[in-house]
Formats: C-alpha cells, sequence, structure tokens
C-alpha cells in the first residue's frame, strides 16, 4: 500500500469517524436534551405540586372572614371568635410560606374550628348566635372544602386514577356477565355461549388483577368474538348474539378497554392551576354580586378543569355539589299536615239483603270509613300507605223456619294499599284488608214463643246461635272483604292515575313551558316527614349551598328557598334589557305567573298612602318616572341574610319632559315580621347609586329613591294560608320566616 493510499485510507478512515462521532454526538446530546427536559418538567411539577394553593388562593383572608366579622361572635364566645379569626388569617399567610403539607396542617385547625360552630348550631343553647354561626360557618367550610377540593386534585396520581378506572370498568363487566349468564339459562344449549364469548375467563381475571396485562388481553380477545359476529354465516347466530344481554356485554368491554387506552394529563397542570383560581374568584365573586356573568365564569372554569384533572373533576365537583351546585328548593312537610290534606272521612247507608247459614237475612247498615296518610321509609321516593280505617254497623233480622235472629253487628276493618312517587308518576301497589267482626244477638222469636214451651225452644234456639257465632261472623268478615277491598283497590288506582295526568298537564307543563321545572329534584320520605329537594339551574347558573337544618313543627310543613332559585326565576320572565311602564311590567309578571301556574294570577298594584289636604304638588312628584329601563344583565336580584330580604334593581328611568336617568343601582332591605296573625312587611332605608359608572347626582338618586318607596310602601299580610290537596283544603297559618345564609325558611303550624 502506497503512502499516498495510506493516507488516503487514513484520511476516510478519520471523515468516517469524523461522521460516527458526529452522529454518536448527536444522539448524545439528544438523550441528554430529552432528560434534561424530562428532569426540568418533573422538578417543574414537583415545584408546583409543593406550593400547593400559592397562586390560586389570595394570600389574604376576604373580607366575609375578617377579624370584625368573628367579632360578632361576642360575650362568652369573644375569646374563641378571636382565635378562630387568627387561625384564618394564619392559613391564608401560609400560601406564601407553607408547602402543601403545611397547608393542609392549617386547613386541620380550621375544621375543628368549624367542627366547634356546628355543635353550637345544633345547640339550642346558642340559638341567639344562630344567624352569625351559620353565616360565618357557611363562608369558612366552602373555602376549607375547595382548597381541600383543589389540593386533592393537583395532587392526584394518573396511575392509581387509571386503576381505580379500571376496577370501576371492571364492575361493570363482571355486573354484565352476571345478567348474560342469567339470561342463557333460560335458553336451551344458552350456555354453550358462555365459553365462546370469554365471559368465563374475563370474569376471572377480572377477580384476580383488572389492570394486569393477561385481563386485559382477554378482554380484547373477549371484545373481538363479539364483534366478529358480522363475519358469521349463520344467520340464526348473527341474530342471537345481537341480542340486548350480549350488546350490553360487549359496551361493557368496550368501556373497560377505553379505561386502558386512558392517557392521563399531566399532574399540576399550569393551565389546571389557573382554571382552579378562575373558578375560586368566580365563587367568591358571586357570593358578594350574585351576578349571571360569575356564575358563568365559574361553570366555565369547572368545564375546563373537568378536561384538565386526571380524574376528570370529580373530587372538586363533590366540593361543588355540596356548596354552589346544591338543590335550591326544599319542602318539609308533616305526616300530620299532609293528612289534613290527603284524608277524607265518609259515611255510606244502606239495605242488607243476604241468605247465611239457611237464613233470610235484611235490615240496614251505616258504614263510616277515613282514609289516612301513613308515611313509609324510602330514600329514592315519596313513599306512604294509603289507609282506609271504617266501622260497619247493622241492625239485621235472620229468618229461617225455625226461629227469627235479631242481630246487631259492629265490624271494624283496615285496608292498606301502598302508594309510591317519584316525582314524575305514581305507582300503588296491591291492596290488603284485615276485618275484625263482631255480631251481638239482641232478640229471638220461634214459632213457640209465648207458648207453653217457648222457654225451651227459645233456649235451643239460643244455643244455636251461639253454637254458629264464628261461623256467621266469619262470613261477616269475608263479606267485608268482597264488598270493600276491590272497591278501594278500584278508586285508589283511579284517584292516581288521574292525579298523575293532571300533574302533568296542570303544574309540570306551566313550569316546562316558562322554564321553571327544576333540573333535578328527588323526593324522601321517613315515618313522620315527607321530604322533597329540588334544583332550578341552567348550565350557566349556580345552585345553593345546605341550609340549617331546620324542622318543622310536629303539625306544620317548611319550605326552604335559595336566593339562587328566586334569583334564576327572574332571569326567566325575561325583564333584562326591556323597556315597560309599571302597569305594563304588573301585566307582563301576571302573564308569566299564569302561565306558570297554570291559572289566572293578579298583581295588585301598591296601596295608595294617604296625603294631607294640600299636598298634591308633593304627590305628584312622588309619581316620578313612570317608564322604567331594566340593565341588560341581572335586572333585579335577591338576598337573604342577618334576617333580611334585600332586593336589588338595576334600571334606569324615562320621565316626560325631563333628562332620562341613567342606570341605577337601587337597594332595598326588607323586613318580616309575624304579629297578631298578620305579616308585618317593613322597607328599611332604600339606597341608590350610578351602576356601572353612568352618571346623575344626588338630586337624581333622590327622585329614584322617592319612586321606589312609593311602590314599595310598608305592608300588612294576612298570616292565614289555604293550602289546596287533592282531598281538601288545610287551613294554616305562617308561623315562622327566617332569612339566613341566603336561604328563606317560612313555616306553617
Amino acid at each position: 500500500m502506497t503512502k499516498q493510499t495510506q493516507q488516503d485510507t487514513s484520511t476516510g478512515r478519520l471523515k468516517f469517524w469524523r461522521r460516527s462521532n458526529l452522529a454518536r454526538g448527536a444522539a448524545v446530546l439528544g438523550v441528554l436534551a430529552g432528560v434534561a427536559t424530562g428532569t426540568w418538567a418533573v422538578e417543574e411539577t414537583a415545584k408546583l405540586a409543593s406550593i400547593g394553593l400559592r397562586g390560586i388562593f389570595p394570600n389574604a383572608a376576604p373580607p366575609e372572614l375578617s377579624a370584625e366579622e368573628f367579632a360578632r361572635l361576642d360575650g362568652n364566645w369573644a375569646e374563641w371568635s378571636k382565635g378562630a379569626a387568627e387561625a384564618v388569617s394564619q392559613f391564608y399567610a401560609k400560601l406564601e410560606s407553607a408547602d402543601a403539607a403545611g397547608q393542609r396542617e392549617a386547613l386541620g385547625v380550621l375544621k375543628s374550628k368549624l367542627d366547634v360552630m356546628q355543635r353550637a348550631i345544633d345547640d339550642p343553647r346558642y340559638k341567639s348566635l344562630l344567624a352569625p354561626l351559620t353565616l360565618l360557618r357557611s363562608r369558612l367550610s366552602q373555602r376549607v372544602d375547595f382548597a381541600e377540593g383543589a389540593l386533592d386534585t393537583l395532587e392526584l396520581d394518573p396511575q392509581k386514577v387509571r386503576g381505580a378506572k379500571l376496577v370501576e370498568n371492571g364492575k361493570s363487566v363482571t355486573a354484565s356477565i352476571n345478567d348474560l349468564k342469567a339470561y342463557v339459562s333460560g335458553i336451551p344449549n344458552g350456555q354453550l355461549w358462555i365459553p365462546y364469548v370469554k365471559a368465563d375467563a374475563v370474569q376471572k381475571g377480572l377477580a384476580a388483577d383488572p389492570a394486569s396485562e393477561a385481563t386485559i388481553t382477554t378482554v380484547r380477545e373477549a371484545k373481538d368474538r363479539i364483534a366478529g359476529r358480522a363475519g358469521l354465516s349463520d344467520a340464526t347466530q348473527k341474530e342471537f348474539l345481537s341480542r340486548a344481554a350480549f350488546v350490553n356485554y360487549e359496551k361493557a368491554l368496550d368501556d373497560y378497554l377505553t379505561a386502558v387506552t386512558w392517557q392521563a394529563p399531566k399532574p399540576n397542570d399550569p393551565e389546571l392551576r389557573t382554571q382552579l383560581k378562575a373558578l375560586l374568584d368566580a365563587a367568591d365573586s358571586y357570593a358578594v354580586t350574585r351576578s349571571s356573568e360569575d356564575a358563568g365564569k365559574a361553570r366555565v372554569a369547572f368545564t375546563a378543569i373537568g378536561k384538565l384533572a386526571a380524574d376528570g373533576g370529580d373530587r372538586l365537583s363533590a366540593v361543588l355539589q355540596r356548596h354552589i351546585f346544591n338543590y335550591n328548593v326544599r319542602i318539609v312537610a308533616t305526616e300530620e299536615f299532609l293528612n289534613r290534606l290527603m284524608s277524607e272521612a265518609r259515611t255510606e247507608k244502606g239495605p242488607v239483603t243476604d241468605f247465611v247459614l239457611g237464613a233470610n237475612v235484611s235490615g240496614n247498615q251505616t258504614t263510616a270509613t277515613r282514609v289516612t296518610f301513613d308515611l313509609r321509609p324510602s330514600n329514592r321516593n315519596a313513599r306512604f300507605d294509603l289507609t282506609l280505617n271504617g266501622t260497619i254497623q247493622s241492625n239485621t233480622v235472620g229468618v229461617t223456619s225455625e226461629a227469627t235472629v235479631y242481630t246487631q253487628g259492629n265490624h271494624t276493618f283496615v285496608a292498606k294499599k301502598e302508594v309510591t312517587f317519584d316525582g314524575l308518576k305514581f305507582v300503588t301497589g296491591p291492596g290488603t284488608i284485615s276485618v275484625n267482626p263482631h255480631n251481638t244477638t239482641t232478640g229471638i222469636a220461634t214459632a213457640m214463643s209465648g207458648g207453653l214451651f217457648g222457654g225451651i225452644a227459645q233456649n235451643i234456639a239460643t244455643q244455636e246461635v251461639e253454637a254458629r257465632r264464628g261461623q256467621a261472623e266469619a262470613i261477616a268478615a269475608s263479606r267485608v272483604r268482597e264488598n270493600v277491598l276491590p272497591k278501594f283497590n278500584a278508586e285508589v288506582d283511579k284517584n292516581f292515575a288521574e292525579a298523575g295526568g293532571r300533574l302533568e298537564k296542570e303544574v309540570f307543563k306551566g313550569l316546562k313551558d316558562t322554564g321553571l321545572y327544576p333540573d333535578a329534584f328527588v323526593y324522601q320520605s321517613t315515618e313522620s316527614t315527607l321530604n322533597l329537594d329540588s334544583r332550578l339551574m341552567k348550565d350557566t347558573e349556580l345552585g345553593a349551598d345546605l341550609p340549617v337544618t331546620t324542622a318543622p313543627t310536629d303539625r306544620g310543613a317548611t319550605l326552604l328557598m335559595h336566593e339562587t332559585a328566586v334569583n334564576n326565576a327572574i332571569d326567566r320572565m325575561g325583564l333584562a334589557g326591556q323597556t315597560v311602564t309599571e302597569p305594563q311590567l304588573r301585566e307582563k309578571l301576571e302573564a308569566f305567573f299564569s302561565k306558570a301556574l297554570n291559572k289566572e294570577v293578579k298583581l295588585s298594584p301598591p296601596p295608595k298612602v294617604a296625603k294631607a289636604e294640600g299636598d298634591a304638588k308633593e304627590e305628584d312628584e312622588d309619581k316620578g318616572p313612570g317608564i322604567i329601563v331594566f340593565a341588560a344583565a341581572d335586572p333585579i336580584r335577591v338576598q337573604f341574610e342577618n334576617g333580611e330580604l334585600t332586593l336589588v334593581i338595576r334600571a334606569g328611568f324615562k320621565q316626560e319632559g325631563k333628562d332620562d336617568i341613567p342606570t341605577r343601582e337601587i337597594t332595598v332591605p326588607i323586613t318580616f315580621e309575624i304579629k297578631d296573625n298578620k305579616i308585618l312587611v317593613t322597607r328599611g332605608a332604600v339606597r341608590v347609586v350610578a351602576a356601572g359608572g353612568e352618571g346623575g347626582g344626588i338630586a337624581i338618586n333622590g327622585v329614584v329613591r322617592k319612586k321606589i318607596q312609593s311602590a314599595l310602601p310598608d305592608r300588612e299580610v294576612d298570616a292565614k294560608v289555604e293550602i289546596k290537596g287533592p282531598k281538601a283544603t288545610a287551613v294554616t297559618n305562617v308561623s315562622a320566616i327566617k332569612l339566613i345564609d341566603g336561604w328563606i325558611h317560612i313555616s306553617v303550624n
């Protein structure tokens, strides 16, 4: 080899190694970059996880949880309330310095404070502090629960979430297999299809380890077997594998396999943190403003969290379901109250014509019955027995060729029929009856009565009657069952079938047409109360928090309505952006309520306030602007808090011959007091300010204030209420009105 050749070879080798080294270098750099990026990502995730709620929660307590608010708990509570306020302040301060573990420790302290407050709320000795205790506990509880839910969401382990999904879906697959086996067991040779679709193998694998590769492989094979039915040449087999039990099994397998391929979002994703903050900010703002804008922002943020959180937002959803998505209308009615609406008494008289034990029986009878309402426990629907208590009193004469027997009957019976109601339809069960017959012989006459052997014949007849008493009473009981039970069954079935139809036509239709039909509801019953919980909320709105537990009186009922139910209902009225006169507004409201309630509703104009003679000029001024221009959003809002209903109106006004009044925010506090069977409705000081920076000064605000004072004078309303039921009208009185923590409680006795 020449020197040149050696040099060329050496050069070629050098070039080769340079290229190889370059490639290797690039590969190494790529690996290093990947490691560096992965390490950075892990470190960034760990860093975000370590700061917990920092940047999501504010670093200072909100005004609603300030020391001044806690100071409302004075007297013997002064020292405790001071410590509670400090604990709240320390929690928010720690967000800047403590890691997630330290934040959880601070939350533990706050939870102990909540426990003390709840025990005090449940204790009648602290009744005078119920309002501030309830309000503070509600505000603190919402933030503590949200903080824990947010931390749990941020710290979710995706692998554990995936494992939980597989377990849950595995249970569904197992349930579908059990249904499938039950189905094929009734079909000749049906069991032969169980091995074909690998049902036993799948069930065994899921029982051993739902997340193992072997189980996943078996599930995929089972899915392929069923999905392969399309390729079967036998049309009968293809049709059989397409039946509901196999289709449900296939769907359960599909859901399981979807969980297998589920890709977890990045833990502690920055965007997730952004949306958690947006949700908290919107919820906090809504608690102050009650604005539809803040409600919408909260819903948008929660939807985004569902896409970003490893659990789809489930952990946080549980918090929101408790605090801002809860039922906002609740009714608790006692059994005694329901009986005033449902019970019915009847008295019927008629002749008796029968043939019993060889005797022709005739006479008359009086049947007195009363239907009562007997509640039964149920967590899923309203469950009750309609109970028919009856007494049959009869006077009869039984005639045979040997004797005439005079009998007085006094038979009692109890018939029962179970009825359930799920909020949509009534379902009746079969009736039962028990009878307690009782006959008293009041006289016996024989053909020999009055003769020489009359006494002997009388004794023989008496003994015969007594010997047959048991048989006669059994026949009497049978007659009662035959006459009462079929009629009772038929009448109850008919009445409740008609009641279901009337509900849909007379109640539900109007609510649906006006948007007032609840989006969620549940009926429940106990031995003594019937409970209805419902929610009026669209996907852009919010619902309620849990109310303070308030049991009705032993004889009455209580309506609990959250301010969100009222505000959401107001939004259905279409007042936003409307320009109307007072009569037009009244007509609009009358039309809305008439449609909703499926009956004519007339609203009374405000009562005129008597004026002294010579006050014509002042009266003209009090008339004020006659045309209302409602704001484009949230024209009317209510708040229930601290014993007051606060009415907030956002509207401008048009004045004849004068400049228009820009949008004002008008706040009207209203209190309720029950005195001498009257409800005293008292308006507090009206506050008027410019809304949204719109113009106008003190003089304009004064004009508006006078207008509102004239439209909303103090009133005195009769506390008597007539509530119509299907069988009766209950006349009752409003016994209590409480406004606390966003809820109005109205009790009737």
